[in-house]
């Protein structure tokens, strides 16, 4: 994150509560305290009507409202893939608030970010629930590049740890979706080595490359006719 994104950031999350420690920001910003002063200071400098108590933290004067900002198309994607566990995970006394939630998102993105939620939600599958012993996050950091791979249909390399042998295999594979079940995210994928569709668990895959190379849209390949077989 730049400078100019990490001040923006500030304020959004200034807004979001009443008072903020230095340390806290500093902790969710990954710098350090000194750099939390400075930006402080930056802020104030450019017109931001901050607050700051020694001892306390930092607020935002009363009243004070930042202009909405637009989402990214990695943090419209982000709400979209939570809206779908939520649905999954929940009972359906949320359905009605969150699909008009999810609807009002769509409506404010651009047409190339809109374009890129649909083909997204087109290709995301959620089955069953979380299994008892749940997958470590910070095993499967890969799953962003993973939906941008399924969206703009783009070749993946992988390095592949098997489930029985656990021996390691590099594949190309073309990214067809992404589906949660037994607990864990799969790429659902057309695997070169194998010449054939593959489920792989995110959390395996040990490294992951997204290649300039585009493939074909496969009309004859249905998600959920896949997942059924």
């Amino acid at each position: 994150m730049n400078r100019t994104d990490r001040l923006v950031a500030m304020v959004m999350l200034l807004q979001g509560r009443r008072v903020v420690r230095a340390e806290e920001l500093a902790a969710h910003f990954e710098i350090s305290v000194r750099t939390v002063y400075r930006d402080m200071s930056a802020l104030g400098e450019a017109g931001v009507p901050i607050a700051g108590e020694a001892g306390v933290g930092y607020s935002l004067v009363k009243g004070y409202h930042l202009p909405p900002v637009m989402l990214t198309t990695d943090e419209a994607a982000a709400l979209f893939t939570g809206a779908e566990l939520v649905k999954q995970f929940t009972d359906t006394s949320l359905d009605a608030a969150l699909n008009a939630a999810l609807d009002k998102l769509r409506a404010v993105l651009p047409r190339d970010k809109q374009d890129h939620v649909e083909r997204l939600a087109r290709r995301t599958v959620v089955m069953g629930r979380p299994a008892p012993a749940a997958v470590n996050p910070a095993a499967q950091p890969w799953f962003l590049q993973v939906q941008r791979g399924v969206v703009q249909r783009r070749v993946l390399k992988l390095l592949y740890r098997g489930r029985e042998r656990r021996e390691e295999t590099l594949r190309e594979v073309e990214p067809l979706g992404v589906v949660f079940y037994g607990g864990a995210w799969s790429l659902v994928a057309w695997c070169r080595l194998r010449q054939d569709f593959r489920q792989f668990r995110i959390d395996r895959i040990r490294e992951l490359g997204v290649t300039g190379e585009t493939f074909p849209h496969r009309p004859d390949f249905s998600l959920a006719d896949h997942l059924k077989r």
